[in-house]
């Protein structure tokens, strides 16, 4: 890593104005600081940031400030040992005491706690948004308050930045981002992979429901606990017409989930069966099972990634039968007395009666997933 952070001999030592250069450099270390606490939270805490519980203020809060916690943490280090940061070192800026030496630990946690209590304003709405405007004017002007009341400066590698910095810039700053999708597709998927056993499955199913909070328990034979939380929820439906209906028969059932093994113990085949008779209308349930089945056997087994998973292989509005590498995924649907309901919402598992008259409105659905 030093060889990197290395001066250059030829290093002007000309104190640096240039707040674009340092506002662009902190907001890529802020990304890169963002990706470490989005690999951590992620891979090892198994917190799905930005989805379900997890999308509310609360949460966005905390989210902020691991993200300055890593700064307040990391930077000091960097600028201590290695007098810059990987956003300054991409425009060519250090951080040096009035002596051209690096600064002490000391000073570099108080510049950096500077910066971020006046330079960033707490990251307060509006007052941050201020903060950034007259710290702008400040550095057209001269030193920023964090390096004269520190004790020292930044100094730059050339007067006029080099081309190449803001190309290098914009491909760092896509990098981040690719790395922070490609942790997400990873940790979408859970740990098990290739052939599995029932207790390896059922593992996958929990941490699926965990991970994406689908509300759901599959017990150790690969069966839906009646504990679920999804169990008996009411639906309310809005129409492309507007209408709302809240039926009190229309609520959700449990779907039927059986797992088959080999003579060794590895599951072979997993399947989802729905039958239900509908008065008036109701939702097929079942779709968070599909999905979980295929994020926890299908993708798993073959070691694909989510980008191998076709939007029509969810759907509960057709019959069909898909390869998924070495796995056959067979989808069966027979319906009478029924049609599908459009919403506004653009939902596509809701069943109607064709008329009020409408007898033995029925509807099955078998969804499986084999080796074959």
């Amino acid at each position: 890593m030093s060889m990197f952070f290395a001066d250059a001999p030829e290093m002007l030592t000309l104190s640096a104005p240039c707040p674009w250069r340092r506002y662009a450099a902190r907001w890529l270390d802020l990304l890169i600081y963002g990706l470490l606490w989005n690999a951590v939270a992620r891979c090892i805490f198994r917190l799905n940031l930005g989805s379900g519980i997890y999308a509310n203020w609360l949460f966005t809060l905390l989210d902020t400030a691991v993200g300055v916690l890593l700064m307040l943490l990391i930077e000091p280090v960097l600028l201590h040992f290695w007098g810059t940061t990987p956003g300054k070192w991409l425009f060519g800026l250090r951080v040096r005491a009035e002596n051209g030496e690096k600064i002490a630990y000391r000073t570099a946690f108080a510049r950096t706690w500077q910066v971020y209590t006046d330079g960033m304003g707490w990251y307060l709405p509006l007052w941050s948004l201020y903060k950034l405007w007259k710290s702008y004017q400040e550095c057209q002007r001269g030193a920023m308050p964090w390096d004269e009341e520190n004790g020292c400066r930044i100094v730059m590698r050339e007067t006029k930045m080099k081309w190449y910095r803001v190309p290098a810039f914009i491909l760092a700053t896509a990098l981040v981002y690719g790395a922070s999708f490609g942790i997400g597709l990873h940790v979408s998927l859970p740990h098990n992979r290739g052939r599995m056993t029932l207790s390896q499955y059922v593992d996958n199913c929990n941490d699926m429901q965990r991970y994406h909070q689908w509300g759901r328990i599959v017990c150790p034979d690969g069966t839906l606990s009646d504990d679920s939380s999804t169990q008996g929820q009411i639906i309310t439906i809005e129409t492309k017409q507007g209408e709302i209906l809240t039926p009190e028969n229309a609520r959700a059932e449990q779907p039927v989930c059986t797992v088959e093994t080999d003579a060794d113990g590895y599951v072979t085949a997993v399947e989802m069966h729905v039958e239900m008779d509908v008065q008036g209308f109701d939702f097929v349930p079942g779709t968070d099972v599909k999905t979980m089945m295929l994020y926890a056997y299908g993708l798993p087994h073959e070691k694909l990634s989510l980008l191998s998973l076709s939007r029509d292989i969810l759907s509960d509005r057709d019959s069909y039968t898909r390869n998924l590498g070495s796995l056959t995924v067979t989808q069966k649907i027979e319906m009478k007395g029924l049609e599908w309901l459009d919403t506004d919402n653009g939902e596509d598992n809701l069943l109607m009666q064709t008329n009020e008259n409408a007898k033995d409105a029925h509807f099955a659905l078998t969804f499986r997933i084999e080796e074959t």
